[in-house]
């Protein structure tokens, strides 16, 4: 039989214990996350933009890619806890322009390309703009091309921003 003196069962919870750590430790290892390198951030029609937007701003603005809509606009704690705030904090913006010096934001662009005309698509931009209007933080939308008239969207842009 099985002797269960003190000294034997020390032992015994000193080898359970040793083998639920190395099982802990190996399950750990084992463990790996699904996630891979996007990349870039963002997609060829962006970059393309993205660079005319540059461009355009000739430094007089900065420009910050895709930024949570939570980080652009926000609520207070008892609205954000019923619902208002994950609607912002789940969408973002393309691109938004803002002072070098003080990060003042100063307008927010959505580059819209062929999936803005689906239904669930021009249902995520009605909130936006309707959300955006409501913490009166300028937007402008601009349509994906082949090419831009720099002209013309440097004159959209101040217009956007003295309005």
């Amino acid at each position: 039989m099985f002797d269960l003196s003190f000294e034997n069962l020390s032992y015994l919870f000193i080898g359970l214990v040793t083998s639920v750590i190395i099982l802990l430790a190996i399950t750990k290892i084992k463990t790996r996350y699904p996630y891979f390198s996007r990349g870039t951030l963002l997609t060829p029609a962006e970059q393309k933009f993205y660079k005319v937007l540059k461009a355009v701003t000739k430094n007089k603005y900065d420009v910050a890619c895709k930024v949570r809509l939570a980080d652009i606009i926000n609520c207070s704690d008892i609205n954000w806890r019923r619902g208002y705030g994950p609607k912002i904090s789940s969408k973002h913006i393309d691109f938004v322009l803002f002072d070098p010096v003080t990060t003042d934001i100063l307008l927010c662009i959505e580059l819209d390309d062929k999936s803005h005309e689906r239904k669930d698509r021009q249902i995520r931009d009605d909130f936006v703009n309707k959300a955006l209007k409501a913490g009166k933080t300028p937007l402008v939308r601009f349509l994906v091309a082949w090419g831009y008239d720099m002209a013309r969207l440097e004159v959209d842009i101040t217009r956007a921003i003295q309005s």
